[in-house]
């Protein structure tokens, strides 16, 4: 998946100026701040936050192949890329002012042990935004579940708002905020099809070879004959977490 991720993962113009938006206010108080990006993938939001909201970024990534594309794209002096797991994050204690985990919360095997990682390196006060599908929230997608209705059934067993929140609040962080975002995920149908051309998406993997195929015929065929471009607009969920002020409450 690493080698066609990029293709297509890769945010649009208007989907990044939305999640920076959403970011921004998360690092104001600090001067010269530092986001983990947690599963940094191929680096599309550890790029676009180090050069669009001028922060340090460190990318924790487990996957070779996703570090490997990564280091092969932009490489502003502001951004570093590390290998290391979601449970032992290979930085120090209080040293990031932000953490950022973007569609990797259900790939993660320990949850209580990454949450409780999190919070080590966070300074207090601070924040970790997780950004994803949840099972018991998918009403986001329906250009998807429309043409590969076998997707929603993956989705379902995704870690759920309620139980994510529950392992947050066992590690001492406080939700802050939830917000469900409108993202444009393409500018059209067919450019939505180029994308879901590359399989990138963990959903359309593990669904059969066959539904695959059968839902991207369908959809380059409703692409052929759209009669004007429409955005394909998602709704993706937000959970802001704060970093309590006592490690008592751990």
């Amino acid at each position: 998946m690493s080698v066609r991720y990029q293709s297509g993962r890769a945010l649009s113009e208007g989907a990044a100026k939305t999640w920076c938006a959403a970011v921004a206010p998360f690092i104001q108080a600090s001067a010269h701040p530092r986001i983990l990006d947690l599963g940094a993938g191929t680096g599309r939001f550890a790029t676009l936050f180090a050069v669009s909201l001028g922060a340090t970024v460190v990318g924790i990534e487990p996957s070779m192949g996703m570090l490997a594309v990564a280091a092969r794209g932009q490489r502003p002096s502001n951004l570093a890329y590390l290998a290391g797991s979601a449970e032992r994050i290979p930085l120090a204690e209080s040293t990031c002012d932000l953490a950022w985990l973007s569609h990797v919360w259900h790939h993660i095997r320990d949850h209580q042990a990454c949450a409780d990682d999190l919070r080590r390196v966070l300074r207090r006060g601070c924040h970790v935004l997780v950004r994803g599908t949840f099972g018991d929230q998918l009403d986001g997608f329906p250009t998807l579940f429309q043409f590969w209705p076998d997707t929603q059934q993956i989705c379902e067993q995704l870690p759920t708002v309620q139980d994510t929140v529950a392992v947050f609040e066992a590690s001492g962080f406080m939700l802050a905020r939830h917000r469900r975002i409108q993202q444009e995920t393409a500018s059209s149908l067919s450019e939505f099809a180029k994308r879901t051309q590359s399989r990138a998406d963990s959903a359309l993997v593990l669904i059969s070879d066959s539904e695959f195929q059968k839902g991207q015929i369908a959809i380059e065929a409703a692409a052929a004959v759209e009669p004007r471009p429409i955005p394909v607009v998602e709704v993706i969920e937000l959970l802001a977490f704060r970093n309590g002020s006592s490690r008592s409450a751990a």
